[in-house]
């Protein structure tokens, strides 16, 4: 009788535990995503003094958003990410900037939290809050 108890509350462990995966799977099919993400790693593939304007725009698209600040010229790619389960994951809001001097090369290129002065919810955002 002991063993049965013990290879149940294996089977409903194992059960439970695939249980969540699929919920994450399922999950991320549902969560909200807007704007581009920048992976890390691709983050890395831009050098500073080497990439040129043409080789962010192949890797990742246009810009969203470009400025010019101070002689240099700003891109930015806003990235916002809202899970659909709490706690299943975490919800990320960033930016990823990219500065160019006048001949279109890299100077500098970093992530940043968020975007300024919103939220970074695009729900509470339309809702204007």
């Amino acid at each position: 009788m002991k063993s049965f108890k013990v290879f149940v509350a294996v089977a409903l462990s194992a059960a439970l535990l695939t249980g969540c995966a699929g919920v994450h799977k399922v999950a991320d099919k549902l969560d909200m995503k807007t704007g581009t993400y920048v992976a890390p790693e691709k983050m890395a593939t831009f050098v500073k003094g080497k990439t040129r304007q043409s080789d962010v725009i192949a890797s990742i698209g246009y810009p969203p958003v470009r400025n010019e600040i101070s002689g240099k010229e700003i891109w930015t790619y806003n990235y916002t990410l809202i899970t659909a389960i709490p706690f299943v994951g975490d919800n990320k809001s960033e930016s990823t900037v990219f500065e160019w001097n006048k001949s279109g090369v890299l100077l500098n290129a970093y992530k940043a939290n968020g975007t300024a002065g919103g939220s970074g919810n695009p729900l509470l955002n339309a809702a204007g809050m």
